[in-house]
């Protein structure tokens, strides 16, 4: 997720009112009885509800499996809005902290140099901080055990980092680890620290990424302040995400099980977060030891430099204890499912999901993004109460235990995967609504014109521009910076990117942060991820609160109330209209892009490789793709013959053409709604064949980040051309296999 936190004084453009009788309250029909539920929705998100709704959810620590009450007050809530809810419960394998000690000492005197607090100051003012529920220093799924070694200091903890370390000289084996966060997944440090021997990892906040270097701390700015812990899930979610016992079946209370030591998704040595206080006199402890880090990289060395601290890559002549006792066990959890049956299409369902669960009071992370569903709820319950019934069903899905390892939506997912591949249309995900200002969206390329259509009917606050208008211009400035990868298609959406200039705003491919990881990379259906984001100032902390979002955030609610009407329309659009919106030609382009970023990738680890032969082009792709856009082109000329013979609604005399009009209409929803189920592998990816989307999935050392074609790309990582090419040509024929889909009427 990306993460800038920016404070905005906001207002709104007036909505327009050309669908709307202002005397009567009610919207306009569209000329078949039917009202028109996007004009009427865009009025109805208040920022004073949605305000409320997160007062609630950030009232106390919700951590996942203890949060039962507010699992039925959302039940109750979707209910109160005429939407049938209920509670499904999953019974995965969870941990829950029991006692933590980091510790420098003499090992030959046993006198302690320093005693790590562990946990994250009061702050006056903030109750979220006084919280007696709060969590002390932990990491989901993270293993238990109490270990003693050496100190060494390794950056990122990238396989980059721990391969300099390496070329430098310098052994992990025995040691404890110190890394900061930053570059991929914190389940991923641990990896890579296990691999080379080390007996346990320590993941600190470095105020170079994430404190004093960027701007003020919090309660005075919304940077983190020197006590704050960043908690997280340390599980290896880019083998398989859900319970780690039951990978591929729900976890029933009766499902069969894995012994925990075969469980393939953790990690098996001790970790825990620390906050730079914390961080700081390990740090002055490596000084003198090693390597300097500089001479290993300038990239080594962090903010703590300002305090007169060196970054040395130790060893350390003291050593450290780390303690991380957790307790594991089977523990019930609740997703909640509401359901609005659609009228026409009652099979076919779009689901949107926000999942419920904290590490603490959650405001940004995920309430702000559960005030929205609420809102949404109570949005789509004031349409019914105007007579209105989508299409087709709508699914509201508040997803618990996503912080540990998207289990909630995984087993559901799991539990309900022969109904899902058959029948839902899509999944919308909104995880952190609002965490600063900058509109950003992972998506399957699908849904590029529809983002894109819906994004200009909202106002973005505090300006005259939509939220389009300032998605486009933050994509200008990423592009620009280096922080988006040059995926977008051969159309002329992105120009030169060193002119700042192009034509639509990024969407980024999907990985595996969020509850969309389970529809699109296990069941094939077409998923979003939509978010205000913007900095990563108080993410996982006691301190990401209601108190800060209303100071530094978002103290007005506009922009909870502009990402509700966003994911609104989205959903209305997508639930409601008789074709649509979704574009094969858009994703047949963007494929285009996705090829050449692989190209590059493979054309990087083939000049590295003293037997790799030089590979330009991957001629099977590119001409797979070409028959793609050809056949996308051809639904595209369906939607158009629709319109101009027959519209889109069917609504003309004549029992034949009526028939014939639906026919078509289903043929090209069927194709548009069905095709990313035509990009999954059986067979998956190699080494993660849980993971069985060939065109994008999460890197295998990038965690949450998404990584193209990942299996051919995984086969140039280790060098294996061979295996390359034969993933190249399956993957070809899975595209062709897509292609030849689309012409089918």
């Amino acid at each position: 997720m990306a993460l800038f936190l920016t404070l905005y004084a906001a207002t709104y453009l007036p909505v327009p009112l050309c669908m709307h009788d202002m005397r009567s309250g009610t919207a306009r029909d569209q000329g078949d009885g039917r009202i028109d539920p996007g004009q009427l929705f865009l009025r109805i998100p208040s920022t004073d509800r949605l305000r409320e709704h997160l007062q609630y959810y950030t009232s106390g620590t919700h951590v996942a499996g203890i949060n039962r009450t507010q699992a039925a007050y959302t039940r109750d809530y979707f209910e109160a809005q005429g939407v049938g809810a209920k509670i499904v419960e999953y019974y995965p394998w969870l941990n829950y902290p029991v006692d933590q000690r980091v510790a420098l000492f003499n090992e030959s005197t046993h006198i302690v140099e320093f005693e790590a607090g562990l946990k994250e100051d009061v702050i006056a003012g903030d109750s979220a901080s006084e919280d007696p529920n709060n969590l002390p220093a932990f990491l989901g799924l993270s293993a238990s055990g109490n270990v003693t070694g050496q100190l060494v200091y390794a950056n990122y903890g990238t396989l980059d980092d721990f391969r300099a370390l390496k070329a430098a000289g310098v052994s992990i084996k025995d040691k404890v680890v110190l890394v900061r966060y930053g570059g991929i997944l914190r389940g991923l440090k641990v990896h890579g620290a296990e691999r080379g021997g080390a007996r346990g990892v320590l993941i600190y906040s470095d105020p170079a990424d994430d404190g004093y270097c960027i701007g003020k701390v919090y309660p005075n700015g919304p940077w983190r302040p020197e006590s704050s812990l960043q908690r997280g899930s340390v599980s290896l979610i880019q083998v398989y995400p859900g319970d780690p016992l039951t990978p591929g079946h729900p976890a029933t209370k009766d499902a069969p099980r894995l012994d925990p030591k075969d469980a393939k998704s953790l990690n098996g040595i001790p970790s825990l977060p620390l906050s730079y206080r914390d961080a700081e006199p390990l740090l002055r402890a490596l000084v003198g030891h090693g390597k300097n880090a500089s001479e290993i990289s300038d990239g080594w060395v962090g903010g703590l430099t300002s305090r007169g601290v060196e970054y040395w890559t130790g060893p350390s002549a003291l050593s450290v204890n780390l303690l991380n006792h957790v307790d594991f066990k089977t523990t019930p959890i609740q997703n909640v499912i509401g359901r609005i049956t659609g009228s026409e299409e009652p099979e076919r369902a779009i689901i949107i999901g926000n999942h419920r669960d904290a590490w603490c009071a959650g405001a940004s992370d995920p309430s702000s993004g559960s005030a929205v569903l609420l809102e949404l709820a109570r949005a789509f319950g004031e349409l019914m109460k105007l007579g209105w019934r989508p299409r087709r069903t709508i699914i509201l899905a508040s997803w618990d235990a996503e912080e540990y390892s998207l289990v909630g939506s995984t087993e559901w997912v799991e539990d309900n995967i022969d109904w899902i591949r058959a029948d839902v249309v899509a999944y919308v995900n909104v995880d952190a609504a609002v965490m600063g200002s900058e509109f950003g969206a992972s998506a399957s390329p699908i849904f590029k014109d529809l983002l894109f259509a819906v994004t200009k009917k909202v106002a973005f606050p505090g300006s005259n521009e939509t939220v389009y208008d300032a998605w486009l211009r933050q994509s200008q400035g990423d592009l620009v910076s280096n922080k988006a990868d040059h995926y977008e298609d051969d159309d002329g959406s992105y120009l030169d990117p060193n002119s700042a200039e192009h034509h639509t705003p990024s969407v980024q491919p999907l990985g595996a942060g969020s509850d969309y990881t389970p529809f699109m990379s296990h069941a094939g259906v077409s998923s979003l991820n939509l978010g205000f984001g913007g900095g990563l100032g108080t993410y996982h902390s006691n301190y990401d609160s209601y108190k800060q979002m209303t100071t530094f955030v978002d103290p007005n609610f506009e922009l909870h109330q502009a990402m509700a009407r966003v994911c609104g329309l989205v959903v209305i659009h997508l639930a409601d209209d008789a074709v649509l919106k979704l574009s094969p030609t858009s994703y047949a382009r963007s494929l285009a892009g996705y090829i050449r970023v692989l190209e590059r990738q493979v054309a990087g680890h083939t000049a590295a490789s003293s037997n790799g032969t030089a590979m330009k082009r991957l001629h099977r792709l590119r001409a797979a793709q070409r028959q793609f856009l050809t056949n996308a082109h051809l639904v595209e000329q369906s939607k158009h013959r629709l319109r101009a013979v027959y519209g889109e609604d069917c609504q003309m005399a004549g029992r034949r053409r009526r028939m014939n009009c639906r026919k078509l209409r289903k043929s090209i929803n069927d194709r548009v709604s069905r095709l990313e189920r035509h990009f999954i592998d059986p067979d998956g990816i190699p080494g993660r064949e849980w993971y069985k989307h060939a065109l994008v999935g999460p890197g295998r050392w990038l965690g949450y980040d998404a990584q193209v074609f990942p299996a051919i790309a995984e086969a140039a990582e280790d060098h294996k051309w061979k295996m390359l090419r034969q993933y190249e040509k399956r993957t070809a024929e899975i595209i062709y296999e897509a292609a030849w889909f689309l012409r089918e009427v």
